[in-house]
């Protein structure tokens, strides 16, 4: 009979434990919306809103998109001939940032206009043109990767000058421009 007890208390252990067993990174892609996304076409959408991201991050490097749950980090490539930068110029408040967290960066100019010019150090003029400001007050950029540049964003009569590349190791997340 103790036996039996022992037998049913290990076979019902494993079905409750199989159980609470963590998502897989294909659950949890698909829970997210990601399905058949690569990391541009996360970023994109993740741009656009909407999402309630309580228990995941999204960092981004130069070379890869990082996807991070209290279980999982499941990493994507970054395009190889794109560079991903996301700027908050701002007036009064900044934070420090290397790596942009598209889930957790919040700049302080949200949903407004800016004429970004962007030119290179040959004096080939890479962007300009108007952007509006994310929802979390960054401005999403997709540069040509291995570039050096004067970049220049100008808000109604504000404007903010800094010089910014696109190598290998170069940040993601630029929130040093102050608008004057």
């Amino acid at each position: 009979m103790m036996k039996k007890v022992i037998i049913l208390i290990t076979v019902l252990s494993v079905f409750f434990l199989a159980g609470c067993t963590s998502a897989t990174d294909e659950e949890i892609i698909d829970d997210l919306g990601f399905t058949g996304l690569d990391a541009k076409g996360i970023l994109t959408l993740v741009s656009a809103g909407g999402f309630d991201f309580n228990d995941v991050n999204i960092s981004v490097t130069d070379s890869e998109l990082s996807i991070i749950t209290m279980d999982n980090t499941i990493s994507y490539n970054m395009p190889e001939n794109e560079f991903y930068m996301s700027v908050a110029p701002y007036i009064n408040m900044t934070h420090g940032c290397l790596y942009h967290s598209a889930t957790g960066c919040t700049g302080e100019i949200f949903e407004e206009t800016f004429h970004i010019f962007l030119v290179d150090s040959d004096g080939n003029i890479i962007i300009d043109d108007d952007y509006d400001s994310l929802q979390n007050g960054f401005i999403d950029l997709w540069l040509p990767r291995d570039i050096e540049g004067t970049l220049t964003i100008t808000y109604g009569e504000l404007t903010t000058t800094k010089e910014i590349s696109t190598y290998s190791g170069d940040p993601t997340c630029e929130t040093t421009m102050k608008l004057g």
